[in-house]
């Protein structure tokens, strides 16, 4: 395991959760559990009656820090095309799963794409799933992110090693989008199969995302919502709300307010609302009704796009507020922004009494505001006032 990864994502809380580092460990001994970033498994080996510990990471490449996308700086893409576009297949509808899926089903069928790595839910557990979606038919049946964590690009191992796809499309928040666009843009050759198969990245508009706890601790306890009676889960921004359709056709919906609660820490250090490193993403601000908004930055996206138009499964239109967009963006890098400050002032008030966090005070201030560490000053220089900078 990286010291970087450890130092500057893991212990600041700031990991996505976008699976890629998992994916990536060349000795796997990066897994997941119940926590907000991956457990480095320790491991043993028995010499005589001894039992020695392994340093597993010593001798390494760390390709975990190489595929981290809290370890690098994303620069400001632009904008974008912008388009209303809903989806006019079997089913006509401007939900953002509906026509996330109807793009993958005209790329699938054009043979643009070989498979999907996508964020899924699981129909019975009513829990969230990383798939690997490789025909139509497969693409057709998912029921698309619900906004509930998985570590999506920990599925990349199965569809790049197992099943062997060369063309693949990643679905995801724009963590993921991050996550899938440092490996495909990776230049060390260990890496190359994830870069080769990376073909697309699509991404939600995304606020947050949640922890899997939020069906059980707010839908079942809170609302008393058996999980079997739950057929699906919908994400209504318009609305502020969190729509719950039960298999007996009622619905009924819980204010966002109490679904942010469950969000993953590693959410408040994302600025990122509208996947700017996804070639296409898909969400409803500055959409009519009964649209969703398409933003398409890469002739990759272009392509998705106009495929699913000639085959008659999506259609788009003008007439987008991309003032909306744009505010919507910048409202969640004001709200990152402002929650980070706030978190550094704390730890250099508790810097001024445990001189033990000034380290960590110094690093966050840097990370935060660019600045770099200023030249030490020799004690002469303060006049005999040295209080040790």
């Amino acid at each position: 395991m990286s010291t970087r990864l450890r130092d500057e994502v893991w212990a600041l809380d700031r990991c996505s959760g976008c699976g890629a580092c998992v994916a990536a460990c060349s000795k796997g001994v990066l897994h997941w559990m119940d926590e907000e970033h991956p457990l480095l498994e320790e491991r043993e080996k028995l010499l005589g009656l001894s039992r020695l510990k392994l340093r597993t990471c010593e001798v390494c490449e760390q390709f975990c820090e190489l595929s981290c996308p809290r370890l690098v700086e994303w620069p400001i893409r632009p904008d974008g095309r912008m388009v209303s576009a809903r989806a006019t297949g079997v089913v006509r509808s401007g939900e953002v799963n509906d026509l996330i899926r109807a793009m993958l089903v005209a790329a699938r069928s054009a043979d643009l794409i070989d498979g999907v790595v996508m964020l899924d839910i699981d129909p019975w557990a009513v829990e969230p799933v990383t798939r690997v979606a490789a025909s139509v038919e497969e693409i057709a049946s998912t029921m698309g992110m619900q906004y509930l964590w998985a570590p999506v690009l920990g599925a990349l191992n199965e569809a790049v090693f197992e099943r062997e796809l060369t063309h693949l499309a990643v679905v995801g928040p724009p963590c993921v989008a991050q996550g899938a666009r440092r490996l495909s843009q990776s230049e060390h050759e260990r890496l190359w199969p994830y870069r080769e198969a990376i073909r697309a990245v699509i991404s939600p508009f995304c606020t947050g995302i949640y922890r899997p706890n939020m069906i059980t601790d707010l839908i079942e306890i809170a609302m008393g919502i058996e999980r079997h009676r739950i057929r699906e889960l919908r994400m209504q921004p318009r609305e502020a709300k969190l729509a719950i359709t039960l298999w007996d056709g009622t619905r009924t919906v819980a204010p966002l307010t109490e679904v942010e609660l469950f969000t993953r820490q590693g959410c408040g250090h994302c600025d990122d609302y509208i996947g700017l490193a996804a070639d296409v993403s898909v969400g409803v601000v500055g959409s009519a009704e009964g649209w969703a908004t398409v933003v398409t930055r890469t002739p990759v996206g272009e392509s998705l796009v106009q495929n699913a138009e000639l085959f008659g499964l999506i259609e788009t239109a003008p007439g987008v507020d991309e003032e909306a967009v744009r505010a919507a963006q910048m409202a969640k890098d004001r709200r990152t922004r402002a929650q980070a400050v706030d978190e550094l002032k704390i730890l250099m008030l508790d810097a001024l009494a445990e001189p033990q966090k000034r380290a960590a005070a110094k690093r966050e201030f840097v990370q935060l505001f660019g600045a770099t560490a200023s030249k030490p000053r020799v004690k002469e220089e303060c006049d005999g006032f040295c209080n040790g900078c």
